[in-house]
Formats: structure tokens, sequence, C-alpha cells
């Protein structure tokens, strides 16, 4: 696909998606052609495609006089990147939503993109109570190499980017504004540690696109389509996390809200997920690992548990007795049998008898 009239097709239509995704089918994905092309309103009809939408976007082009390869330059030289629908890199989660963005804007690496992404989401008002969740949470998902997700604003994002990064977990920032206008912009160093990091903050809006009520929450079904799991945090009522919630559950992903005191104002909107069954509620993390399959959680193990790879590495599919376990790590062989217990839980390996151990 042509980035160059794709971006240019993406400037005038960020906010209307699913206009933006009729008028290329009606083309063929050709993103050049749909751009070029001056047809009359009426064969918009015929493809199901706003005709009002589509004359908009042809009268935008021509009183513009835009120049979609200088909009490119510059799209590069704020050193930013598009990622396609048509992208082999392209979350296959995401493409498979109802209304997935045609592109989307990037900086960082793509390479998190391989893990499991499981979303933190909720209030930007976050409690002592919220910041005990958000910690617990990203405790043991730091046990394994998965992606946190989440919207860079105030509160439970800004805690969950930060407590997650402190562990050393690659991070998505899913913004509603352009790349070059990060909201809040107190949060500016977070999305540049996020990159830092191996990380990546992403957006459907062009740069230049400041924040805008109305982008959130389109913005949102991002943030639930391009994750495995959504977990609220902290949610009132009338909370934009429950609109990411109600993304998720649309799209048949897992949902889990943490519960709070029964009059809790913060709590409200969880209470409300759990319910009305969108939400599984959320008392332990550890549900969440366990209810992701193993298609989509590779249990491998982060930086912080060199350990567990270790001794895993040093065992094979043939049995091995500790003490030669042991020898192999230079270690004493009473300090392995809690770690080789945690393996045996995640079932990745087995005791035989005879204090001997195979890989599974």
């Amino acid at each position: 696909m042509d980035l160059i009239y794709l971006n240019a097709l993406q400037n005038h239509l960020y906010d209307r998606p699913r206009t933006l995704i009729a008028i290329l089918k009606k083309h063929n994905f050709n993103a050049r052609r749909a751009y070029e092309q001056r047809k009359d309103a009426k064969h918009s009809l015929r493809n199901n495609i706003s005709c009002f939408a589509e004359a908009k976007l042809i009268s935008e082009i021509k009183n513009k006089n835009l120049d979609p390869e200088k909009d490119y330059e510059r799209l590069q030289k704020l050193g930013m990147k598009i990622l396609a629908i048509t992208d082999a890199n392209y979350p296959e989660n995401l493409k498979n939503t109802s209304c997935p963005p045609v592109i989307l804007y990037y900086k960082g690496e793509l390479e998190c993109l391989k893990n499991p992404r499981i979303a933190i989401v909720g209030t930007r008002k976050i409690s002592t109570y919220g910041k005990r969740a958000v910690s617990a949470i990203t405790d043991k998902l730091a046990e394994y190499k998965i992606t946190v997700v989440s919207g860079l604003a105030y509160g439970i994002d800004t805690d969950a980017h930060t407590k997650s990064l402190k562990k050393n977990m690659p991070n998505i920032a899913v913004l509603a504004n352009g790349l070059d206008q990060i909201y809040p912009t107190e949060n500016k160093h977070l999305a540049d540690e996020i990159i830092a990091r191996g990380g990546l903050i992403i957006s459907e809006s062009p740069p230049g696109v400041p924040s805008q009520k109305f982008m959130f929450p389109i913005r949102n079904r991002i943030i639930a389509g391009i994750s495995d799991a959504t977990i609220v945090v902290e949610a009132p009522q009338k909370s934009g996390a429950l609109i990411t919630a109600d993304y998720a559950f649309s799209e048949n992903r897992l949902v889990y809200a943490v519960p709070g005191e029964f009059d809790s104002y913060r709590q409200s909107g969880c209470h409300k997920l759990i319910k009305s069954q969108k939400a599984v509620l959320l008392d332990d993390p550890s549900q969440v690992i366990d209810d992701i399959t193993p298609t989509q959680l590779k249990l491998e193990f982060s930086r912080e548990n060199n350990q567990l790879a270790n001794l895993l590495g040093a065992l094979t599919h043939e049995p091995t007795h500790i003490n030669t376990i042991a020898k192999s790590l230079n270690s004493n062989p009473q300090s392995l049998i809690s770690n080789l217990l945690d393996l045996e839980m995640m079932g990745k390996v087995k005791n035989v008898g005879g204090m001997c151990y195979v890989k599974l």
C-alpha cells in the first residue's frame, strides 16, 4: 500500500475510521487511486460509503491544494513511522476487530508487539488503593514476557506505565492526539522513557492533531483491540475506562475489574462491570496469567527472573539429579528447590522422583 497517499487520506479521515476503510475497500486498498479519483458522490452510495463524507474529502483535497509527498516528508522529519493494516507487523488481534485503524503512527520498536499484551486502565484520580492494586498487578505480570498497554493519561495510566517500566516491562502508550502533541505534557518524559526502553507510542491521529475530547473514546477501541486482556483498576460510573472495557467485551477479549469498598465512588464503575458480567472480578493477579491460553502467552521469563531462566536452561528432557543441576550452575542444591517448585507449577519441569527433574 502506498504510504504517501495513505497518510494523505488519514490526515482527513483520522476521526472517521469506518469511512476511511470503506473508501479504501471501494478502491481495493489502492490508496493513491482512492486519493486521486474524483467521482460523483452517487457512486459512493452503491458501495455503502457515506456520499457526504467522500464528497467532503474530495472538497478538502481540492480546496487545500495539498502535497502528499511533502506531508510524508514532514512525517519522516518528525521521526514518525507508519504501520499500515496491510503490514505483516500489524497486530492480528487489532486487525480482527470490527473497526481497526487503517494506519498507526508510531515511534519506538515494533518488537514489543510480539509479546502478549495486557491493558491496565482506570480513573485519572488514582487513590492509594488503586496504586496498591497496580503494584500487585505489575509485580505478577513482570514474571512473564508481557507488554503493558495504557493511554498515558493521569492516574492509573501513568502509574501502570511507570511501575511496569521500573520492572523492565515493555510498554505501549496509545494516544488520542498526534505523536508530536504529547498529552498531558507532564508525561512527555514518560513517553520518551517508553520509547527508550524498547516500547511504542502509537496514535491514529496524524502529527499536529491536538488533544480533543471526542477522540478519546475512538482511541480507547485501539487500547482494547490491541490487547489480549484489559484490566480496569479503578473507575467511576462515567469513566472512559468503561468505554475501553465495553470495546474489549464486544470483541470477546478477557476483561477484569478490581473490586473495592461497596460505597467507593472510584470503584463504582468496576462494580458495574462485574454486576453486568462484562468483567471478571479480579482479586488475584495470577488469574490473568492462568486465563490467557498457552498460544497467547509463552511462559518466557523477564530479565528480572534470570535465576529461573538459567535453571531451566540447565535442564534437559532426560532426568537430571539436583546435585548435577547445582554443579552446572555453581550453586547449592538446597537453594534450587524453591525455584524448581516454581517451574513445576508453571508446567515447565517435572520431578520424576529420586530428586531428578526433566524439562517438559
